[in-house]
């Protein structure tokens, strides 16, 4: 048998729980191999160890409790309570407050008005970046030959502090 079988009826074996033919089994192994024997014979200390605690009376009401937990799964039941949790409280009011800017977006009568506004606003910054896209393309033609060796000296410098090879 394979140690992870036998791993799984030791316990069963040490209370005296398995059938002949498993008890023969789990004894045959733990004879050939260390590794198993050596586990079995921690479980029996730690049973052992163990007897000397004096056993704790329960409660009446700690048992009627526990006695009263229902056997099977509850069915799944849809609850919003998850909504009331703290963790969430800062999306809930972002995702209010974008909400409102909808709303008042759609039922604007200005609405027009607004979307010609926006889209001069994103063109403004398409052509800002083109700009700065175009005089970057310049300066970097005005190196020249000179840019690959700036490449390299860039990358070959050592900041303060660094480890040196």
């Amino acid at each position: 048998m394979r140690c992870e079988h036998i791993e799984e009826l030791l316990s069963p074996y040490l209370e005296d729980e398995l059938n002949q033919e498993e008890k023969r089994a789990v004894k045959e192994h733990l004879e050939t191999c260390k590794n198993c024997s050596l586990l079995f014979s921690y479980i029996r200390e730690t049973k052992e160890s163990l007897t000397d605690f004096p056993e704790v009376e329960v409660s009446k009401n700690l048992l009627d409790w526990l006695y009263s937990i229902p056997g099977k799964k509850k069915r799944f039941k849809l609850s919003f309570d998850f909504l009331f949790h703290p963790s969430l409280q800062p999306v809930l009011a972002a995702v209010t407050i974008l909400l409102m800017v909808v709303s008042f977006y759609s039922l604007s009568p200005e609405r027009n008005r607004i979307n010609k506004s926006v889209s001069r606003q994103i063109h403004l910054g398409y052509s800002k970046v083109e700009k700065l896209y175009a005089r970057a393309e310049t300066f970097v033609d005005t190196l020249g030959e000179h840019k690959d060796n700036i490449l390299v000296s860039i990358k070959n410098i050592k900041f303060l502090g660094g480890n040196e090879d």
